[in-house]
């Protein structure tokens, strides 16, 4: 099989199932906000569900749901609510090595396996998250679900998730990927309101909407702890404009503009967030395309952490 690109279009997928190439997998990574009553206490969450396969597998999931009742041939589903544990403050937080491993095994995904990841809607989490456990054979279908279905592909529906034989894949951690709180705000003065001093060595690349970001829109923020609409230091380089109206992403080029036009440094490491990480692994992942020679690292904790631990630094309006 010759080398996928990043980036790969419907036709081409379609092309791959239809010759059963081996060594692809297609994971569907549809992901509309749901919280499972089993991840509302945490406390309870931690005792009883924590890292147990069996446990998260009974929750209930409406983008489960959404997966059975249409999907690309071939694809399983994964969800992020399973890859994913809650935590204070973040709520999609990275789980150990060996617990992803063994619900990506469950998945039947081998080590050699090269993915296919595709959502309805854009797709964020679960690239960067691949990622920073050592797969890099990943490409996102661009358009997801809406273009293959406009280009006349087929999809098919199950009444239950097929059980597969379990893969052998198995994890590398990269904690280089991921930047926690504690190294965003250690640059910067006692009490400070900003990320100025971080943003000196980095791009900080906050992919919010522009109306969110600037304030014209609600951002969902505690009003009575928060003051601002961003964090003076980063950039604002929202994730929806770099799509176009059909969903796929952007050209290069058009990308390219984008970035300038915000002052990206492409010479600078770069930091992304947004609310609650997902928007900003995509931007990650996009980044990764220009073949940038200084590291992108993704902030998942995000504004949601930021709110909840450091409210001041939100003090741009």
């Amino acid at each position: 099989m010759a080398k996928l690109t990043k980036l790969i279009d419907s036709q081409a997928l379609h092309s791959l199932i239809q010759n059963k190439t081996e060594g692809v997998k297609i994971l569907d990574c549809t992901y509309a906000r749901h919280i499972p009553p089993e991840l509302d206490n945490l406390e309870e969450f931690n005792k009883k569900t924590y890292g147990n396969l069996s446990e998260l597998l009974k929750m209930p999931s409406p983008n489960r749901d959404t997966y059975l009742a249409s999907h690309i041939p071939t694809a399983n589903f994964i969800d992020i609510n399973i890859a994913t544990c809650p935590k204070p403050n973040e709520p999609f937080a990275l789980y150990e090595p060996e617990i992803f491993e063994k619900y990506v095994q469950f998945l039947g995904i081998n080590q050699d396996d090269h993915l296919v990841l595709y959502g309805r809607g854009l797709l964020g989490g679960m690239l960067w998250a691949g990622k920073t456990y050592g797969h890099d054979n990943i490409s996102i279908l661009n358009g997801g679900l809406a273009d293959w279905q406009a280009k006349g592909y087929p999809v098919e529906n199950f009444n239950e998730v097929p059980i597969i034989p379990t893969g052998n894949w198995k994890a590398n951690f990269r904690s280089e990927l991921m930047v926690k709180f504690e190294e965003i705000v250690q640059h910067e003065p006692e009490n400070s309101t900003d990320l100025k001093e971080l943003a000196k060595k980095f791009n900080i690349l906050d992919v919010r909407n522009r109306g969110v970001y600037e304030g014209k829109e609600d951002a969902g923020f505690d009003s009575t702890k928060i003051t601002g609409s961003y964090i003076p230091g980063t950039k604002n380089i929202p994730i929806a404009e770099l799509v176009d109206p059909n969903g796929n992403l952007k050209s290069n080029e058009e990308i390219e503009k984008k970035l300038k036009e915000a002052n990206f440094d492409p010479k600078k490491p770069c930091i992304t967030m947004c609310s609650m990480g997902t928007g900003a692994a995509l931007l990650a992942f996009i980044l990764g395309q220009f073949n940038l020679k200084a590291p992108i690292r993704v902030y998942n904790g995000s504004m949601k952490e930021m709110e909840a631990r450091d409210p001041k630094k939100i003090s741009g309006r």
